[in-house]
């Protein structure tokens, strides 16, 4: 019976999506993404991962809509 191989996360190509940044105040910095309302990292960079952070850690500024979500994004950058 061959051995099988394990699943690598690196293998899968995840990419960041620039929309992350203004839907779940999210960026890329080198390899990492990261919260700019917390500046905590998420583990590997899917939505899933990035929309849960999102949602349960941030329910106040989902409230946050317009211009003054973009300026809140702009200065946290």
């Amino acid at each position: 019976m061959a051995a099988k191989s394990k699943r690598k996360v690196d293998n899968e190509n995840r990419q960041f999506n620039d929309d992350w940044t203004v839907h779940y105040c999210f960026v890329q910095q080198q390899t990492n993404v990261i919260c700019l309302l917390c500046h905590s990292t998420v583990a590997v960079a899917k939505v899933s991962n990035i929309k849960s952070h999102y949602e349960t850690k941030h329910q106040d500024f989902h409230n946050v809509v317009g211009d003054e979500r973009t300026a809140r994004i702009e200065s946290h950058l």
